[in-house]
This record gives C-alpha cells, sequence and structure tokens, in this order.
C-alpha cells in the first residue's frame, strides 16, 4: 500500500508556527512593558537631577517638572505623557532636603494577546534625592 505524504510538512509547520508565533508576540508584549519601566526611570533621575539646582523648594519643583516632561516627551511614541502623574514631595531632616519623586503611569496598550498575562493597571517608579548645602 502506498501512503500520501503530501501537505504533512503544511501541517506541522502550522502546529510549530502558532507555538512560536505565541512565544514572539509574548517577547515584543513584555518588551514594550519593559521599555516603559525604563524610559520612566529614566524621566525620574532625569528629575532629580534637574531638582539638585534649584535654591529652594518650589523652584526645584519647577525644575523636576520641566525634566520629568521633557524626558516623557522624549519617549513619546512609547510613552503617552498625558497618562504619566507626577508626585512630587520634599522633607527636611537633618541631613537636609529629601525630594522623593514618582510617576504613576497607566496605559492598557500593552495587552496585545488574551494568553498573555496583562502588566498591572498602574506602574509606579519612585525615587528620592537627597539635597544638601555642602557648605555645611
Amino acid at each position: 500500500m502506498i501512503r500520501d505524504e503530501r501537505g504533512s510538512v503544511a501541517i506541522e509547520f502550522a502546529f510549530v508556527a502558532a507555538v512560536f508565533l505565541a512565544i514572539l508576540f509574548a517577547i515584543i508584549s513584555y518588551g514594550f512593558q519593559f521599555a516603559t519601566r525604563i524610559a520612566l526611570s529614566y524621566a525620574v533621575t532625569e528629575g532629580g537631577r534637574a531638582a539638585v539646582a534649584g535654591l529652594d523648594a518650589s523652584q526645584r519643583e519647577t525644575y523636576a517638572t520641566d525634566a520629568i516632561n521633557r524626558a516623557l516627551v522624549v519617549y513619546s511614541p512609547l510613552i503617552d505623557p498625558a497618562a504619566a502623574t507626577l508626585d512630587l514631595e520634599e522633607t527636611e531632616d537633618a541631613q537636609g532636603n529629601r525630594l522623593a519623586i514618582g510617576i504613576e503611569y497607566t496605559d492598557a496598550r500593552f495587552s496585545l494577546l488574551p494568553f498573555i498575562p496583562a502588566p498591572e493597571a498602574t506602574m509606579r517608579v519612585e525615587t528620592t534625592f537627597v539635597v544638601t548645602d555642602p557648605s555645611g
């Protein structure tokens, strides 16, 4: 008996391609999430660096906000600057002024496929900078 095996390669390819494409889209989806978190971390860092140049609390807040907004606009194809909420809080202790900078970012564009777990609804990136007087 002669068996006709034409088309078996196409069926095997369909099985392998489905798994391969699922893995590929998962990598792309998590890559976007990771890149967004890195961009938000960069924006917070730039805000802290700019805030150190301020002489008083209002000037530090203005410098930090401007620097963060500029950094978010640079990443605007990846990040929607309107979806970012800035949180700046300055406190004073024995070591100097502490400026806590945080960004909360909400974006639902990362849920590309239904079988890939979605990230948390709101990403939060924050850090604290200490502003001291070097003269003592």
